[in-house]
C-alpha cells in the first residue's frame, strides 16, 4: 500500500514539474528576449527615421513641382509693392516663392499645405529659380529655368547637401535630408516668425 502511495505522489510531482518552467529556463528566455530587443529596437528606429527622411524629401519635391506647374500655367506673378507681373513674362533673373506652411499662400499652393514628417511640424523655406535666355544658331532664343528648393522645420530637420541648402529636384533624396542642420541651413527664431527669403531675387506669389 505504501509503495502504491509513493508512486502516486511521484507521479503528481512529475505532473506539477511538467506544467512550469525552471528558474534557469526563465532566465534563458529573458536573456534571449533582451538580446533580440537590443538588436531590433535600433533597427526599427533607423527604419522609422529613414521613412521620415524619405517623406521630407518627397514633401520638398511636391513644393518644387507645385511651383513649377503653377509657373507654367501662368498662376504665379512676381514683383514687389503694386508692380507684379506674370512670372512667365519676367526678364532673366532669380525669383523665389516663399514657403510657410502656416500661411494661406503656401496652403493654396499645396491645397492642404505639406508639413514635416518629423512630428508634423510646420515647414519654411522657398522654391527659387533662375531664368536664363540665350540666342540659338537659327537666330531665335532659348529660355532655360533651373528650379531649386530649400526647406526646413523648427526642429532642425531639413535639406542639406554638404554646405548647400538649395537643392534641385534630382538631389531630393534621403541622403540629403539632415536631422541636425548646421547653422548655415537651420531656421532661426526670426525665420520661424517671418518668411524665409534668399539674399537675392524677386519675390513671387500665386496670382
Amino acid at each position: 500500500m505504501k509503495k502504491i502511495m509513493k508512486k502516486k505522489q511521484n507521479k503528481k510531482k512529475k505532473k506539477m514539474n511538467n506544467k512550469g518552467f525552471t528558474l534557469i529556463e526563465l532566465l534563458a528566455v529573458i536573456t534571449i528576449m533582451g538580446i533580440l530587443m537590443m538588436v531590433a529596437i535600433p533597427q526599427i528606429t533607423r527604419t522609422i527615421e529613414n521613412s521620415r527622411r524619405d517623406s521630407f524629401a518627397t514633401t520638398a519635391g511636391e513644393y518644387l513641382n507645385a511651383v513649377r506647374n503653377n509657373y507654367m500655367a501662368d498662376n504665379i506673378e512676381c514683383g514687389s509693392g503694386s508692380n507684379y507681373v506674370v512670372a512667365s513674362g519676367t526678364a532673366d533673373g532669380t525669383y523665389y516663392f516663399p514657403i510657410n506652411s502656416t500661411k494661406q499662400n503656401t496652403i493654396d499652393l499645396m491645397e492642404s499645405g505639406g508639413k514635416s514628417p518629423f512630428g508634423n511640424t510646420e515647414v519654411k523655406g522657398y522654391v527659387i529659380w533662375t531664368k536664363t535666355t540665350t540666342a540659338t544658331a537659327d537666330g531665335g532664343s532659348k529660355t532655360k529655368i533651373v528650379y531649386k528648393v530649400r526647406l526646413a522645420d523648427s526642429g532642425n530637420h531639413g535639406l542639406q547637401a554638404g554646405t548647400t541648402c538649395e537643392l534641385e529636384g534630382k538631389d531630393l533624396k534621403r541622403a540629403n535630408v539632415s536631422t541636425n542642420l548646421t547653422d548655415t541651413c537651420k531656421l532661426t527664431d526670426t525665420d520661424v516668425s517671418n518668411d524665409l527669403t534668399p539674399s537675392t531675387g524677386t519675390g513671387c506669389r500665386l496670382s
